[in-house]
């Protein structure tokens, strides 16, 4: 099938499959890495509510004191832990906004995931369009293979291009 003797339709057909497979390997790569790069994010995103909700408690706890001062009728005190009890409120606020940013761009690169997926699945399935085609002869099978190539290429380019 290869050697000299081989016809053009067999050397396009393996050509087709080797360049279908190397596009789905790059595919499976990238989708990998935007996979690990979510789940990293969403672990973080995790963290930083979590921080947030250790920090509004402590808030929560210099309220109490407060309250406390106020009964006892100590407003020194009161106004310096009102003081202090907002520095924490603030800084619980920011970490909410910056795990609300993380879960964003998380999402962002879980939907480049799956754009990739589909992608790298768009090849493999044209891989075994060419194969059959080359065990049968049959031409359709083989541009039907390149058709999905070709959306596997743009998917590919779109999925990459998402999280940038």
């Amino acid at each position: 099938m290869s050697g000299p003797g081989a016809s053009t339709g067999d050397r396009l057909t393996a050509f087709f499959t080797a360049i279908a497979a190397v596009l789905a390997a790059i595919g499976t790569l990238y989708a990998h890495g935007r996979s690990i790069q979510a789940l990293a994010i969403r672990n973080q995103a995790v963290l930083s509510t979590l921080k947030a909700t250790d920090r509004y408690n402590y808030w929560q706890s210099k309220q109490l004191k407060v309250t406390l001062y106020e009964a006892l009728h100590e407003r020194k005190e009161s106004l310096e832990e009102q003081r202090a009890a907002l520095a924490v409120y603030d800084s619980a606020r920011a970490l909410e906004v910056q795990a609300a940013e993380e879960r964003d761009q998380s999402s962002v690169l879980l939907h480049s995931f799956e754009t990739l997926e589909i992608a790298t699945t768009l090849f493999e399935i044209s891989i075994a369009f060419a194969s059959i085609a080359a065990l049968t002869g049959t031409r359709i099978l083989l541009w039907s293979g390149m058709v999905l190539t070709a959306l596997g290429v743009i998917l590919g380019l779109l999925g990459y291009f998402q999280a940038h």
